[in-house]
């Protein structure tokens, strides 16, 4: 296939992936291998970091901060196209990786997080896969291109991780600030979470991580 031929057969799929493409969608286009590594070769794509059989656009805008989940995601996708998989996700972000890619808190994600409906196999040590078999469609929506659990599910991953009371605080209150979160929900999600935080009445707890109560 020529080079010419190649980026054509792409490039519908790059333009909806952050510049990006795997391994297993180009196939499914057609698009051998082989003509992937001549296009690395000539530097029209390059490999995406840590994301192998991932590869992007050289001319494509990057975005340094969400690349990386957007490449891990992509990876966990195999030949399955960005339509496909946000139609019906089996891998959404989660935890700190939602959080920080709403724009929450401060937490920093070291790994990516991700719920999967199945066992995968990624052969990273910065990708942390949690399986549940099924994932209620009320828990997830997308953002920013991404299946990203939705805010009160997000508080309801960190707290049960045990996250510091303090950073969820922090994402509870941004949370609230951008309209993403209302009373009601918030405190039936964290009322469970009380006592294991020290706290006897849920409500004091929910007013502290609001802002509006006193941390002990």
């Amino acid at each position: 296939m020529s080079r010419r031929t190649a980026l054509a057969a792409i490039s519908p799929v790059t333009s909806e992936q952050w510049g990006m493409i795997t391994a297993g969608q180009a196939r499914r286009l057609g698009v051998s291998r082989q003509d992937l590594n001549r296009l690395v070769d000539d530097g029209t794509l390059a490999i995406a970091d840590r994301a192998a059989r991932v590869y992007r656009l050289t001319g494509a805008p990057q975005n340094p901060d969400l690349d990386p989940l957007r490449a891990a995601w992509l990876q966990l996708g195999g030949a399955q196209l960005w339509h496909e998989r946000t139609a019906a996700p089996n891998v959404v972000i989660s935890h700190r990786s939602a959080a920080h890619l709403r724009g929450l808190g401060d937490l920093i994600p070291y790994e990516h997080d991700f719920y999967a409906t199945t066992r995968l196999r990624p052969r990273r040590n910065d990708i942390k896969l949690r399986v549940r078999s099924q994932l209620a469609p009320d828990s997830w929506e997308i953002w920013d291109g991404l299946p990203a659990r939705t805010v009160p599910a997000i508080i309801d991953d960190l707290l049960s991780d045990g996250e510091d009371e303090s950073a969820v605080a922090q994402v509870v209150q941004d949370a609230l600030a951008l309209g993403l979160l209302r009373d009601e929900a918030f405190t039936a999600i964290v009322a469970p979470y009380a006592v294991v935080y020290g706290h006897t009445d849920p409500g004091e707890f929910a007013q502290v991580l609001t802002g509006t109560g006193t941390r002990r």
